[in-house]
């Protein structure tokens, strides 16, 4: 599957990529701990609310243009050829 990032979740500090290519994983749960142990903590406490539970409140996750929160949540099954983008929340005017 191919996951994009973008705004500063592509900074260093978070992924420090604009694009991965990621082996297959069962659901966005899956993914998250996987890419969390890629990148890290603060990656981690951005993608997942406390106790891995649910997404956290600063990122949108989308699986081929649609927000997880209208499938399946954290549980939203994926495949191979899906496209993931992982965007945080912004304000701004």
């Amino acid at each position: 599957m191919t996951v994009k990032f973008f705004a500063y979740l592509r900074d260093p500090d978070y992924a420090g990529c604009r694009e991965i290519t990621w082996p297959g994983c069962a659901d966005v749960l899956q993914l998250g701990r996987e890419l969390s142990t890629r990148f890290g903590q603060k990656f981690h406490d951005e993608f997942f609310a406390e106790g891995e539970t649910e997404l956290g409140e600063r990122v949108i996750v989308m699986v081929n243009g649609r927000r997880v929160e209208f499938l399946s949540g954290i549980h939203t099954p994926l495949r191979d050829a899906d496209l993931i983008q992982i965007f945080p929340v912004v304000a701004g005017g």
